[in-house]
């Protein structure tokens, strides 16, 4: 199977917006709009963009045997998403209430229900299958992909965060490999649940 960069000449970037607002919608419509619609139409505008968590350069893709979208995942390593720069971003693309959660709340959410990412990690923040290439074996793959890519990107490993009810990806995690290195709770803000920080260690 093979996995590719985002293509705006050849992907459709309304689709492939929906397909990732769709990983995490609760994130989505806290931080960007209630309003679906709306979430997607400013998550688009961020890929977009760029020089963002989910910039144009994070989203890899893969294909189905017609051609259509059959995966994504959003990645990158570490030291390739910097706060000035997604501050600039968010800057010019959001609104002023919307540049104020996306600067000041979200780190600050992040840092108390995801893992800390280091300089050489190779972050997974969102994988999706589409519908209709579900029961393919494509999110397997394309966690195999992310192996590839992370050794490429010369990273020590890969991290991903997984909710403590998703027994099924969790499951799949540690079938490829994937060790828990962490836990976050969220029951202190009100909610039972948490996530676990896992992580596949790549060879020197």
């Amino acid at each position: 199977m093979d996995i590719r960069k985002f293509d705006s000449n050849k992907h459709d970037i309304n689709e492939v917006s929906l397909l990732i607002y769709e990983t995490d919608k609760n994130l989505f419509s806290t931080f960007l709009d209630k309003n679906p619609d709306k979430a997607v139409k400013k998550l688009k505008k961020l890929i977009v963009a760029g020089n963002n968590c989910y910039g144009k350069e994070n989203l890899y893709i893969t294909e189905n045997d017609e051609g259509e979208i059959g995966g994504i995942i959003v990645a990158f390593r570490g030291d390739e998403v910097k706060f000035i720069d997604e501050a600039k971003v968010f800057m010019d693309t959001m609104n002023f209430l919307d540049f104020l959660k996306l600067t000041i709340v979200k780190p600050v959410y992040d840092k108390i229900t995801a893992s800390s990412i280091e300089s050489d990690d190779f972050y997974l923040g969102n994988l999706v299958v589409a519908q209709n290439s579900r029961g393919q074996g494509i999110g397997t793959e394309l966690l195999k992909s992310s192996f590839k890519l992370a050794h490429d990107k010369k990273c020590k490993r890969v991290l991903l965060d997984v909710l403590f009810g998703n027994e099924r990806a969790k499951n799949l995690y540690d079938r490829l490999g994937f060790k828990v290195c962490g836990e976050k709770s969220f029951k202190w803000i009100g909610k039972d649940d948490g996530t676990y920080g896992m992580e596949y260690l790549l060879d020197e």
